[in-house]
């Protein structure tokens, strides 16, 4: 009974943190960073919270990227919340997620973009509409707000975030591109 009680006080802080998160403005402390280390770490901490899970991670980094202005601290909060709705939605008999990072343009904006594609089932067009919002949730247990903490800490760096996936959502997978301006 008192591993139960813990664990609901968890998930309770959890949450908690979550909306905090949601509804506080942002302190950004931004610095000239290479997102490779911090998409790295981002996926250790996720293969460790899912040590059994059958994912292959394929890892594909140009080799002369720009440093980026970022608060490292938040990026690996967007790219930790994109590992691990990847790992969710290969569930247990798991797949592969490739990330690639690399240099990229938005209209004049020169930067780069980091994308995580996975070999789950896809996302339905209705959804993509959706995803980003908050409190919208596909699962019996999120309250929605992941994706969306993620939009807003990348809109915060004035970058996009965008998603894609097989016309009809039937598979294989989704790709999300994250653009951080390099200037």
């Amino acid at each position: 009974m008192a591993g139960y009680i813990s664990g609901e006080v968890d998930r309770m802080n959890s949450l908690v943190s979550r909306f905090l998160d949601f509804a506080r403005p942002l302190s950004l402390e931004p610095r000239p960073e290479p997102l490779g280390p911090i998409v790295d770490r981002s996926l250790q901490a996720v293969n460790a919270r899912w040590p059994r899970a059958a994912v292959e991670v394929e890892r594909h980094y140009a080799s002369e990227l720009p440093l980026v202005p970022v608060d490292a601290d938040l990026c690996e909060q967007v790219f930790s919340n994109l590992a691990l709705n990847a790992y969710e939605a290969m569930g247990e008999k798991g797949g592969r997620l490739r990330v690639s990072i690399a240099p990229a343009a938005r209209g004049s904006r020169q930067g780069v973009e980091v994308r995580f594609e996975d070999s789950g089932p896809g996302i339905s067009p209705e959804l993509r509409e959706q995803i980003f919002n908050p409190f919208f949730t596909t699962k019996k247990t999120g309250v929605g707000l992941g994706l969306s903490i993620v939009a807003k800490i990348v809109d915060d760096h004035h970058g996009a975030i965008t998603v894609t996936s097989p016309a009809d959502g039937a598979g294989p997978g989704a790709c999300f591109k994250v653009f951080f301006p390099s200037g």
